[in-house]
């Protein structure tokens, strides 16, 4: 059965939340009307949310569905981070580093299965919605949930793959093999519209009941429109967006006033730190009792990037997504965001909760691991961790706003929103548990951190919101979409991975020969001969659909 049929047909598969996935199809249950009551109108909604927190596990046709993060894309083909774990570990992640990957590289068919997965699920809401009965706040509601969710997978397609098919309603069997594959341009446009119809439907932050909380808000769906028209106004040729579409969304976000800084920069990333006021979107999770998808409440987010060696009292795991030192070198050593960045071999003894650890730096790709996803313990599941995900927070819409003031020649107003992010970090402590002895503390840096207000202008400016987005945002898996947008990807990363690690042996970071040359044969043109990498369509894709292949 092919991917794209296979997903939307097995879209009426839903349940609840704790149970996304019934032995049943719900058309079984009077698809027609399903939703026309409130709890069940509840349960299909709910289940779009699942799927935002899986990795592996069984797709909708019962195949294994491999690991698919996004900072395989976010982060580890750029100079953040490297693959980590064992050098022979993760071959789809070695394909990827090597720019060896091809339409069978399972990867590829697991970001492409679980994009259109989430689509289907999205507009089986919108259809079920349409006709149903229910309360009309309670009704519009969910449809803004379900045009938000839409939107961010049609966003996570087009960042993988380019252009993709479009598809508004669920997918009929008399529509196999005649879909059409629509440009980059086209698929923004579609994100872009699905976000717009989402602000208009949901509430603010601050509407929502208690019972509520972590569903997608207004200020949810305003921050993703300007991520995507952020991107969009680097890459594509036809782009009829500005600077000030941007703006507006990231102005109002702020204006809102239901958002504000965390006052300490340390305490965003613990796992008893869910929701926060500063937090704008991030992925609900519960520490369940299955292992993997479609029954695990949890993440395996957090075991996938853990020190591969048993330590007592600390989470460990697969070993992936190794920072490098190119990152660590990035900030100045008095940055109290560096603790919260990096841990491992030759930083702070190897500390991490007030103890120090024990490493193996022949299962790991650099020095380091990613401190913004360490567990203080081992969940009981160890791939079902209850931590959630932060996906999007105000520092980013700070900084994002402070962009688009640049280009809108608010240089005052750009400075003063990159000035707050960095007044914050100055004041922050080191990470939770950074001495020995001492798991629960957080300590003051012992030297004032050199973190001065930004005074430049003009282009000098820019490159510091650039410098300040890579240092506040670091490991979150926006680096990669950043370079790409801006047109600086394939020269920074092949400069890191390739050029300077000329000579590397033993225990240094990998380094990946013509780095450069082998990423161009994965890359479509944008915006100004821009060169944007993309993963190849699976093969099953392309001969069923007949959709035209990404190179490779």
């Amino acid at each position: 059965m092919k991917n794209i049929l296979s997903v939307l047909l097995f879209s009426a598969l839903l349940t609840s939340c704790e149970d996304f996935l019934s032995l049943e199809p719900l058309g079984q249950l009077n698809s027609d009307n399903y939703m026309n009551t409130e709890e069940n109108a509840v349960t299909v909604v709910n289940a779009m949310y699942d799927l935002l927190g899986q990795s592996e596990g069984k797709a909708p046709d019962g195949r294994w569905l491999d690991h698919h993060y996004e900072f395989f894309m976010g982060s580890m083909i750029t100079d953040d981070s490297e693959k980590g774990s064992k050098p022979s570990d993760g071959g789809g992640l070695i394909e990827l580093l090597n720019w060896s990957i091809s339409p069978n590289t399972t990867l590829c068919n697991a970001f492409w299965i679980h994009g259109f997965w989430g689509i289907s699920r999205a507009n089986y809401v919108l259809n079920g919605l349409k006709d149903s009965s229910i309360d009309e706040d309670l009704k519009n509601r969910m449809l803004g949930e379900a045009y938000f969710m839409r939107g961010y997978w049609y966003f996570y397609l087009l960042r993988h793959y380019g252009g993709v098919p479009l598809i508004e309603e669920p997918l009929q069997p008399s529509m196999y093999g005649k879909l059409e594959r629509a440009s980059l341009h086209e698929t923004l446009e579609q994100a872009i519209k699905d976000f717009k119809n989402a602000i208009d439907l949901l509430p603010e932050k601050s509407e929502y009941s208690n019972v509520d909380l972590g569903r997608v808000t207004r200020g949810a769906a305003r921050g993703f429109l300007a991520r995507t028209l952020s991107y969009q106004l680097g890459v594509d040729s036809e782009c009829k967006s500005t600077w000030q579409d941007v703006y507006n969304q990231t102005e109002k976000i702020i204006s809102s006033g239901e958002y504000r800084l965390v006052n300490n920069f340390a305490k965003l990333f613990e796992e008893e730190n869910k929701n926060t006021e500063e937090s704008i979107f991030e992925i609900q999770c519960l520490e369940g009792t299955s292992y993997d998808a479609p029954t695990s409440l949890g993440t395996a987010y957090f075991y996938f990037q853990a020190n591969r060696v048993e330590n007592p009292g600390a989470n460990s795991g697969y070993g992936f997504n190794n920072p490098t030192e190119n990152l660590a070198q990035a900030f100045d050593p008095s940055d109290p965001r560096l603790s919260c960045t990096i841990y491992g071999i030759g930083y702070n003894e190897g500390i991490l909760y007030g103890k120090k650890m024990k490493y193996d730096r022949l299962q790991q790709s650099t020095n380091y691991f990613n401190r913004k996803a360490a567990l203080m313990e081992k969940p009981l599941i160890s791939k079902s961790s209850n931590r959630n995900v932060l996906i999007m927070r105000l520092a980013e819409i700070y900084l994002t706003h402070a962009e688009a003031c640049y280009y809108l020649n608010k240089e005052d107003e750009a400075r003063t929103y990159l000035n707050l992010v960095r007044e914050r970090a100055r004041k922050s402590t080191l990470c939770k548990g950074f001495n020995e002895g001492d798991p629960n503390g957080y300590p003051e840096p012992v030297n004032t951190p050199n973190l001065p207000d930004i005074t430049a202008s003009g282009e000098d400016l820019l490159h510091a919101i650039w410098n300040e987005r890579r240092l506040e945002l670091a490991m979150e898996n926006l680096r990669g979409w950043d370079l790409i947008r801006t047109g600086r990807f394939l020269d920074v990363a092949s400069k890191v991975k390739d050029l300077d690690r000329e000579g590397n042996t033993g225990e240094d970071e990998p380094r990946y020969p013509n780095y450069k040359e082998n990423c161009l044969r994965h890359c479509i043109q944008g915006k100004n001969g821009i060169y944007i990498p993309v993963l190849p369509i699976p093969v099953s894709e392309v001969d069923s659909w007949g959709l035209e292949q990404n190179p490779y």
